[in-house]
């Protein structure tokens, strides 16, 4: 019985991850060699939505199997846990450089016996064979993050908020749809996505970078800052925690051990019903409960947080954090669920469906 070459799925996980990355806003630090990444732009740019695959998954691939050439063909590339699966995710991630291609290794005639297949021989791979000839493990991760990093940016969707001006969303306008958005029952994933979103979009003023992870990662792996992390030059800046359980107050020691892990002086908490609760309302109660824990951790309803950011963000930048919002729940590592999506995009429709009233 012939093995499955388990580095052909590694390497579909490994291209599923680094696209999620740069979908959910990682940026490229460093970039390859100016003659690679010509070869690299020369595939991205070929007419054959077969060939651009199969170059990511070719310089993916390349990463894993160290004693590969770059010439022959992968073993046990094509099928469920290659070409087709590959092709599928993407498709869930509205990934369109492929343009939505289900086979890439059928389509390019690699099948039956392809032992004898060389890419140096192969017109449409030739330039990236070569190019690839000792090459450095490290300048090919390098190629396959910006590989990533291009197909990340072709991805498309019909955004639930359109363009509308500043006499349109204003900023009573905004806290309305922000509200509404809160109150959706989601198991947390918009609340703590809408914040992430909002932080996104207005951090990037100050060249921070803004990471989120799926709602439940932090507390399952522990992996994690916070729900919601801030970068600065690679360096974490700031975490956040968002969170409407009813039972959040009894974590907070938790909370002190990630932020003490992450050497944080100030560790954030955006929590539900902060100004409905005797023990948070007022400062002084406040300053009683927190005071255990000896840190500074600010403990912010998540209605004041999305106030105070409705007055700052200009109209364009609200509308892209509703955006992004939505952008964080349909990728596949972070949410993905169709019901969830389903109320986001119910909530905004009708919010436009108002904007006949006169502005606020």
């Amino acid at each position: 019985m012939t093995r499955r070459n388990l580095l052909v799925q590694e390497a579909v996980d490994q291209i599923l991850a680094r696209i999620d990355a740069f979908i959910e806003g990682e940026k490229l630090s460093v970039l390859p060699n100016a003659k690679l990444r010509a070869a690299l732009d020369a595939q991205l740019s070929h007419g054959s939505n077969s060939v651009r695959l199969a170059s990511l998954f070719l310089v993916f691939y390349s990463t894993l199997d160290e004693k590969w050439d770059f010439n022959s063909l992968p073993t046990g590339m094509r099928g469920q846990f290659g070409d087709k699966r590959l092709a599928t995710e993407l498709g869930l991630r509205n990934v369109t450089l492929h343009n939505a291609i289900t086979a890439f290794g059928e389509n390019l005639g690699w099948k039956g016996n392809v032992s004898a297949v060389r890419l140096e021989n192969d017109a449409r791979f030739d330039g990236l064979s070569k190019a690839f000839f000792r090459v450095s493990l490290e300048e090919r991760k390098r190629a396959a993050d910006y590989m990533a990093a291009r197909f990340a940016e072709s991805r498309q969707m019909i955004r639930p908020l359109p363009p509308v001006g500043d006499d349109v969303l204003t900023y009573v306008r905004a806290r309305q749809l922000f509200y509404s958005l809160n109150e959706i029952p989601s198991e947390g994933n918009i609340q703590q996505f809408l914040i992430a979103a909002i932080l996104f979009v207005h951090r990037a003023r100050h060249g921070y970078v803004i990471r989120t992870h799926h709602v439940h990662a932090s507390d399952k792996f522990d992996t994690t800052a916070g729900d919601i992390e801030e970068f600065l030059n690679g360096d974490l800046h700031r975490a956040y925690e968002v969170t409407v359980r009813p039972d959040w107050k009894n974590r907070v020691g938790d909370f002190r051990a990630k932020m003490d892990a992450a050497k944080l002086k100030k560790y954030t908490i955006i929590a539900s019903n902060v100004l409905n609760d005797e023990e948070l309302a007022e400062p002084a109660s406040m300053l009683r409960f927190l005071q255990p824990y000896g840190r500074d951790i600010a403990v912010v309803d998540i209605r004041e947080f999305v106030d105070v950011f409705a007055m700052e963000l200009t109209a364009d930048e609200l509308r892209r954090a509703v955006n992004q919002t939505y952008s964080f729940l349909t990728s596949p590592s972070l949410c993905g669920r169709a019901d969830i999506i389903a109320r986001f995009s119910s909530v905004v429709a009708a919010w436009l469906d108002q904007l006949s009233t006169p502005a606020a």
